[in-house]
């Protein structure tokens, strides 16, 4: 089998580690009770089928070292995921109520799917576009799951569901993000088109703010309808940043180029000057 990850290997560095992180998060966030505790345990199983997936093909093909990949697997799920606890971000993220973490693994899930999609798109491997396109699928009705008992949540309690969501966007993070060197490579991984700003914003945040008809509701009430319309500077906020990271890349790949033009000169020039000696 060919080996045609590159640099999008990285994002399915990342991914065997993430997967084990969030499942433990949530059964300990959600508890084991009754038909619940059958869900979490369905589901933990499928992302850890996912994770074992990645990894086997990570090092059939050899993309990457199991040595190294089983070290930051080691690290990271000692190290565990928590956002909001542990001192793992400068703020109070989530994980204070079940709103909370629900809201949070229906965007959570969406960008995984979004994510591993294109990954495999990104691959040219058959095998990985396959496997990718399979797991993305599982991720697709695990995200509807979680979004549905959210948009249940918006009808039974607006407002608490509201605060959750303000709170969630307003510090979303991954569950990757502790992983070591996480910002080198979430850096390479939007370059690379697998999942940037833009595909943030258009593919994730705003799906789910349609469906929940977060703009168009009017039962938010106080704080909460403050909220709301803080929603829609965040939207705006995110906009900007597109745009600049567009920019940015733009930049990037312009100086990638440049970069690659030297190499490809000196390389000639190299082979010049050996032509010239062997005909001395």
């Amino acid at each position: 089998m060919a080996n045609a990850l590159t640099d999008l290997q990285l994002m399915n560095e990342l991914e065997p580690v993430a997967e084990r992180l969030l499942d433990r998060h949530i059964s300990m966030t959600f508890g084991m009770d009754g038909p619940w505790g059958q869900w979490v345990n369905r589901w933990t199983a499928e992302e850890n089928r996912h994770s074992t997936a990645l990894r086997d093909y990570l090092v059939v093909t050899r993309a990457v070292d199991p040595v190294a990949l089983e070290q930051l697997r080691l690290e990271q799920v000692t190290r565990g995921f928590s956002p909001g606890q542990n001192h793992q971000t400068d703020g109070d993220l989530f994980a204070t109520s079940l709103f909370d973490s629900v809201i949070y693994v229906s965007f959570q899930e969406l960008a995984t799917r979004v994510s591993h999609r294109n990954t495999g798109k990104a691959c040219d491997d058959t095998i990985a576009n396959q496997l990718l396109a399979r797991v993305s699928a599982d991720e697709n009705l695990h995200m509807i799951f979680y979004r549905d008992i959210s948009d249940a949540g918006f009808q039974v309690a607006p407002d608490q569901a509201m605060r959750s969501l303000h709170k969630v966007l307003r510090n979303f993070k991954m569950p990757g993000y502790t992983v070591p060197g996480f910002r080198r490579k979430a850096v390479i991984i939007a370059v690379g088109g697998v999942f940037d700003p833009r595909i943030f914003l258009d593919d994730v945040v705003m799906p789910q703010l349609r469906k929940w008809r977060i703009f168009e509701r009017e039962d938010f009430t106080g704080e909460a309808a403050w909220m709301r319309d803080d929603l829609g500077l965040l939207v705006a906020e995110l906009e900007e940043a597109c745009a600049k990271f567009e920019q940015s890349k733009q930049r990037h790949l312009e100086r990638q180029a440049r970069r690659a033009e030297r190499i490809t000169a000196d390389r000639v020039l190299a082979t010049a000057g050996t032509l010239t000696l062997s005909r001395r």
